[in-house]
């Protein structure tokens, strides 16, 4: 039998809609606030805008262009960015080991890719406990959803920061505007996109498949019937029996628009991406 404020099949669904189950405390909590997970949303938010602003804004100070030849010779030197990907991929695949495979890594080796966690901008789970988010529909919304309108933040504040560079200088509103959206200004903003959603993919993708994960348990030796679980939300039953009806159903719809958009879309864009750019990179240069 479970304790009070628990039930379902481990124990681990809270009674209370404004608890959750916290697996470090090992017994149901209360959610974060409204105010604070708005205010951790934003925070990852700001923290993108004003990377992609300090971004544009450093080429239009006076000593940013020595500043980018020292940078761009230590970065080719060293090499930081190709790095900078094999440490994030890394981290990306080794924490999904244990949702796709059911491997459980050493705690001595992953307790040093904790600090990683930055890099997979997961709001759901991480960052805001995904049943304080709401049922699981809405979490699949949101997970879906939240790095295109964080994208395009980040495009309006380059925008804004271009059009306003552009007014400084003598320019009306208007025609500054307009006149921001150069061929450099369209190269910085899918910088930038392609940049976000490299982050969160993995992330995502993980949250949509969410919805398929299910595991099953012994409901009657004598019949051999068993009664399969959600495991984002052990609340929902994931198949039909003698007095339980599926409760995943309703998902489906969610799951497949989210599968089309992020694990087929995104890759698909990626590589039309490559292809287009594939003879400076064959020949080893840099795209214009």
């Amino acid at each position: 039998y479970c304790t009070a404020g628990h039930t379902g099949p481990l124990c681990e669904v809270c009674v209370a809609d404004s608890h959750y189950f916290s697996s470090a405390e090992g017994h149901c909590v209360a959610c974060p606030s409204t105010v604070r997970s708005v205010g951790l949303f934003l925070v990852f938010v700001t923290i993108i805008v004003v990377l992609a602003a300090a971004y544009v804004a450093h080429r239009h100070l006076p000593f940013s262009h020595r500043l980018r030849k020292r940078a761009a010779r230590i970065e080719s030197a060293v090499g930081l960015q190709p790095k900078f990907k094999i440490v994030v991929s890394f981290y990306q695949v080794s924490s999904a080991f244990g949702v796709v495979y059911g491997i459980r890594l050493d705690k001595h080796f992953t307790r040093w890719l904790d600090v990683l966690e930055l890099f997979s901008l997961d709001l759901v789970d991480v960052a805001i406990p995904g049943s304080c988010i709401g049922t699981m529909d809405t979490r699949l919304l949101f997970a879906g959803l939240w790095p295109y309108a964080a994208a395009a933040l980040v495009s309006l504040a380059i925008v804004a920061w271009a059009a306003l560079s552009r007014c400084l200088e003598g320019e009306s509103p208007f025609p500054a505007l307009l006149r921001a959206f150069d061929r450099k200004l369209l190269g910085s903003l899918l910088y930038w996109a392609i940049f976000v959603f490299y982050l969160v993919l993995p992330s995502v993708s993980r949250s949509i498949f969410n919805a398929k994960l299910c595991e099953s348990f012994g409901y009657d030796d004598a019949t051999g019937q068993r009664i399969s679980y959600l495991l984002a939300d052990p609340s929902r039953k994931c198949n039909s029996g003698p007095t339980w009806d599926d409760q995943t159903s309703e998902l489906e719809p969610y799951f497949w628009a989210f599968f089309a958009l992020w694990p087929v879309l995104v890759p698909l864009g990626f590589l039309a991406l490559l292809l287009r750019a594939r003879k400076p990179v064959a020949a080893q240069r840099a795209t214009p």
